[in-house]
């Protein structure tokens, strides 16, 4: 199957340049699925009808990992031509970032599931007040967490 192995290869080839990568592709998805579900809407760049969300506050100057993603869209549009779409990789790119990052490579793992939907839309103002911020207090971040169905002490200290 040539999706998980085009991401992780892309993967660990982006680790090697730049150690931080895997970090910013799983906060990368993480701010994805927190906007109206995990959909690649952050992958969208403005336009006459688009407002991104990478202009959105919590992105803005801070997201990063976008030449990854485009790169493994590359390499499995060059095997698997118009089947896995955008959201799947930055799924697939996520999951490979915690297997090979945490504990060095063979850290967790598991099976990501394929067939997410690609949006043709963005959502800025969405991702301005549905990704929790730094600063905001426990309550508002539990709220937002239980928002989307996570669990505020398995899935926020996850991804501490």
């Amino acid at each position: 199957m040539c999706p998980p192995l085009c991401a992780m290869l892309a993967v660990e080839q982006a680790l090697q340049s730049d150690a931080r990568i895997g970090a910013s592709l799983i906060r990368l998805h993480f701010h994805d699925c927190f906007v109206n579900g995990c959909d690649a809407s952050i992958l969208l760049d403005n336009s006459a009808t688009i407002q991104s969300e990478k202009d959105a506050a919590p992105n803005a100057n801070s997201a990063r990992g976008f030449d990854v993603v485009d790169n493994i869209k590359t390499a499995v549009e060059n095997s698997c031509p118009g089947v896995v779409s955008c959201a799947d990789i930055l799924a697939l790119a996520s999951g490979s970032s915690v297997s090979l990052v945490i504990w060095s490579p063979g850290g967790p793992s598991w099976c990501v599931l394929l067939g997410r939907r690609d949006s043709t839309t963005a959502n800025q103002s969405g991702a301005d007040t549905s990704i929790p911020s730094p600063v905001e207090g426990l309550s508002n971040i539990t709220s937002k967490f239980s928002a989307v169905g996570l669990n505020i002490i398995i899935d926020h200290v996850s991804l501490i």
